[in-house]
């Protein structure tokens, strides 16, 4: 019976998480919107297949920011954005998920080069 709350808190973190990429990416003019691009933008790869991102990806998407002078506490919400998004991104792959087209693997294989080159300005 111990399982049990914790696979409820897991149903509702999907369930919560779902709608967060969007919300946050609603505002892709800011730190945080560029942040949730980015992360739907990477674990979409991931899941694709189509590239995967450096250990510094995070860090180095925060130094760009800061280069474009974004402000700490804008800097702190864009990885907070980043990491949560990343996370229920792979949560709602593992519960439910999408195939990936060849054209989306082929658009997702572009971005990731940018990605990995540090051109995080259209993920």
């Amino acid at each position: 019976m111990a399982y049990l709350p914790a696979g409820r808190a897991l149903l509702l973190a999907c369930f919560v998480a779902l709608p967060l990429g969007a919300c946050v990416a609603s505002h892709a003019d800011t730190a945080a919107g560029r942040a949730s691009l980015l992360a739907t933008t990477v674990s979409r790869a991931v899941a694709c297949k189509a590239g995967s991102p450096q250990r510094t990806t995070l860090d180095r998407f925060i130094a760009a920011e800061k280069a474009r002078g974004t402000s700490d506490d804008q800097l702190a919400a864009a990885r907070s954005a980043y990491v949560s998004v990343s996370e229920a991104e792979t949560i709602n792959q593992d519960v439910r998920p999408q195939p990936c087209t060849v054209e989306e693997r082929a658009a997702l294989r572009g971005k990731m080069k940018d990605v990995r080159a540090g051109r995080f300005e259209a993920p």
